[in-house]
């Protein structure tokens, strides 16, 4: 399954680099340690950079108010006292469109933001950026206090939802748009996430250090149903997908992907193996009528250090070809073409047509 376009960009850069469609051109998104956002086309054109507006990066005037920070009649500005740190910003990129303009979506680390003199004032803010232009779109997002652990978009009712998670399993979900807290989650610590449209309403799935997964109503904070057993603790990525008309909820541990039906609660079959590191990436689509998972095992660990990548057949409940030795990113669709997007050990980014994979 050859790829088709690649670029290499440096290693300073943020490692998880979501691929998004600007101005017709598919392109690399990655935010460095000086919170410089680069784009760069995949079909040869370049880099463009530009620095993230950090002068916006800290709350707006309210938050401080509400959090008796400040007085909104005293003479000093608070602004001018805090701290916020360019290398922690990007601990998690996501890329998306609202109302048609491209979007940059950050998660922070656990020190992203702190008042002079106290480190611990808070982290792992989630910040929604114009992509073109850099500047801030809507309120910074606070509420986690540690590391951002996983972050991803999902279509509602109320626009575009922003739905994170950190290290002590809270979920939080926004307003993309606005920055407006919509809901939050108390979930399994050292939160794994992912999320979709389910008949109409954001559906959001969780793990971490719990035996099981748990399904959420975004919008309210709801669970739903009971528990999906049978994973160990430790959850890799999540993902929500169709099958044959149903929804079904993918979830690795270790080298493992287990499917469950999402009404039922139940296991389908058991769990796909083949990988021999740990599941870190995982994406799903449909190529020519069948639901397919694409599955990315540790870098880190792999021979070479180079991971690997795995398709499957879900309605089957096999693989799909050989593996082919590169880390998957994601899987999204660039000019309709479903594409796994991979980075090699050498940096470079690679779109693998998926279509040549499962014909």
């Amino acid at each position: 399954m050859p790829g088709f376009a690649g670029h290499s960009h440096d290693r300073s850069a943020n490692p998880n680099a979501p691929v998004i469609e600007l101005d017709g051109a598919p392109v690399v998104v990655s935010v460095d340690d000086d919170a410089v956002l680069w784009t760069c086309d995949l079909r040869g054109g370049g880099c463009v950079s530009r620095s993230l507006d950090l002068d916006a990066a800290g709350p707006d005037d309210s938050w401080y108010i509400e959090n008796e920070y400040w007085d909104e009649d005293d003479d000093e500005d608070v602004q001018e006292w805090i701290v916020v740190e360019p290398s922690n910003i990007a601990e998690l990129v996501t890329a998306t469109y609202l109302d048609g303009r491209p979007v940059v979506v950050t998660g922070g680390r656990r020190y992203d933001f702190s008042f002079e003199g106290d480190s611990d004032s808070s982290g792992g803010i989630v910040r929604a950026w114009d992509l073109r232009t850099g500047r801030r779109i809507g309120s910074v997002m606070i509420g986690h206090v540690l590391g951002v652990c996983s972050l991803t978009t999902v279509e509602s009712e109320r626009g575009p939802l922003v739905v994170s998670t950190c290290e002590p399993g809270v979920t939080l979900a926004w307003e993309l748009a606005t920055g407006e807290r919509v809901t939050k989650i108390e979930g399994a610590y050292n939160g794994v996430m992912g999320a979709a449209v389910v008949d109409g309403r954001p559906v959001a799935v969780t793990g971490g250090m719990d035996p099981f997964l748990q399904v959420w109503d975004v919008l309210t904070g709801d669970r739903i149903g009971g528990d999906l057993r049978g994973i160990e603790p430790g959850a890799g990525p999540i993902a929500i997908t169709e099958v044959e008309g149903r929804a079904v909820v993918l979830g690795g541990d270790g080298a493992r992907l287990h499917v469950w039906d999402l009404a039922s609660q139940e296991p389908i079959g058991i769990p796909l193996t083949g990988h021999t590191d740990d599941i870190r990436t995982l994406g799903t689509t449909t190529v020519a009528g069948r639901s397919i998972a694409v599955t990315g095992s540790s870098r880190d660990f792999a021979p070479q250090g180079e991971g690997e990548t795995r398709v499957w057949d879900l309605a089957r409940g096999e693989q799909i070809g050989l593996p082919f030795a590169a880390h998957l990113q994601q899987v999204t669709e660039i000019a309709g073409i479903p594409v796994a997007v991979t980075r090699s050990l050498n940096d470079a980014i690679h779109l693998w047509d998926l279509t040549r994979a499962v014909g």
